[in-house]
């Protein structure tokens, strides 16, 4: 079997044994195994978790060969760091920003073709432009993209060798792989002059960190900014094509020029809560402790189940229903605490806002320029840190 195949088949099929495995800790009344790891899916325990960063601190194992940055440091490394970039995001989320991001993504759609791969290229080249503009910069796009997705196969490999053990050659191998996308990163980016000058400021702002590089910095947050709205959006598309009935009043709902659109709301919600992006997160344990009756101990590894979370019986109805008129959503009326898909606690996902600007307008400028069907509604994860849809999936697409 080429290793590529077995790479990707063992990690989706890790997720879809951690979809089958939502919810059954609550009710069993106590966090499970799977496999070598503690899984917590209760979201009062895992508010606790993530509330508590000093005792479950983050660790990402190989994946940190890419480089470090805020998503995978602690303590007052992740404060510095987190400094440099949140100013940005906020500012690019505020809403004298929407107009220009829907904008962004009606141009680059709108000179898309009608084809599933096409509308994806499209999706990625806007969210790449508004992630660059944030920052005062202008992607190259081709070779932008081309990195995007090698950092994509690069993690995807990273992953894979944090659950399955790598020999000394593949360890090697894929850390050298890392290194090499971190570097020609680099070298688009320095080519650039203001690029180069927005990585000085990175740099200055982070002089109390030792080894802090700019680059990695810049291309972690690049991945998981981008990443994540994207494949948001291409979830939505998704379960549009299933639905015609759904996607129908939804794209009434988009044409009515109405401010609220509350169908259209709760379906991006109900894909976030359904697929959740980052579908489950390691923490490692600081120090001895005991949460929910199990008794955890210092630099265990434990993990926290986001899809078990968005699926936890006690906080939904029929929760592994995909249910695109989600009463909960509709009456605003669910636990905070179980739907997290940008996280929650000090450590929630800085870009949040951005990010669910990014998806909104995007959903908005595809369901008014594209139709979507199914010829079925098998679900085919393509998992790499971030969970998209399965190239190849039977959607087809038309211009509306």
């Amino acid at each position: 079997m080429d290793d590529r195949i077995q790479i990707e088949s063992v990690l989706n099929n890790l997720v879809y044994a951690l979809f089958a495995h939502g919810g059954q800790a609550e009710t069993s009344g106590r966090p499970s195994d799977f496999g070598n790891l503690v899984v917590f899916d209760n979201p009062e325990a895992v508010d606790t978790i993530v509330k508590a960063p000093e005792l479950f601190r983050k660790n990402f194992s190989l994946i940190s060969a890419l480089g470090f940055s805020r998503f995978n440091t602690n303590d007052q490394d992740w404060s510095v760091r987190r400094t440099i970039t949140q100013d940005v995001y906020l500012a690019a989320a505020k809403p004298a920003q929407q107009h220009p991001v829907a904008e962004i993504f009606a141009a680059c759609l709108s000179s898309s073709d009608a084809t599933l791969p096409a509308i994806q290229q499209a999706l990625f080249a806007a969210s790449m432009t508004i992630f660059y503009r944030a920052f005062g910069l202008v992607p190259d796009m081709a070779a932008t993209l081309l990195l995007l997705d090698r950092v994509r196969d690069v993690l995807r490999r990273l992953q894979y060798y944090s659950w399955v053990t790598p020999t000394t050659a593949e360890r090697g191998n894929a850390i050298q792989d890392a290194r090499a996308v971190v570097a020609d990163f680099a070298s688009l980016l320095m080519a650039d002059p203001r690029a180069a000058a927005e990585m000085d400021r990175f740099r200055s702002e982070a002089t109390d960190i030792e080894g802090f590089s700019p680059v990695e910095e810049f291309v972690m947050n690049f991945f998981a900014g981008v990443e994540t709205s994207v494949t948001t959006a291409l979830w939505v598309i998704d379960r549009l094509g299933a639905n015609h009935q759904v996607q129908d009043r939804i794209h009434a709902e988009v044409l009515s020029g109405d401010a609220q659109t509350p169908y259209t709301d709760c379906m991006i919600n109900e894909t976030m809560r359904f697929f959740p992006p980052i579908p489950f997160l390691t923490r490692e344990v600081g120090a001895d402790t005991v949460l929910e009756g199990r008794r955890l101990y210092a630099g265990q590894l434990i993990m926290v189940s986001i899809v078990g979370v968005h699926q936890n019986p006690a906080f939904w109805s029929n929760p592994r229903v995909f249910d695109a008129s989600r009463k909960e959503f509709l009456d605003n009326s669910f636990d905070r605490r179980a739907f997290i898909p940008f996280l929650t606690g000090p450590r929630m996902c800085g870009g949040a806002r951005l990010g669910r600007l990014e998806v909104r307008e995007a959903v908005l400028a595809i369901v008014r320029q594209f139709a979507f069907s199914r010829a079925d509604d098998v679900i085919r994860f393509d998992y790499a840190l971030a969970l998209r849809p399965a190239q190849g999936a039977s959607v087809s697409v038309s211009r509306r």
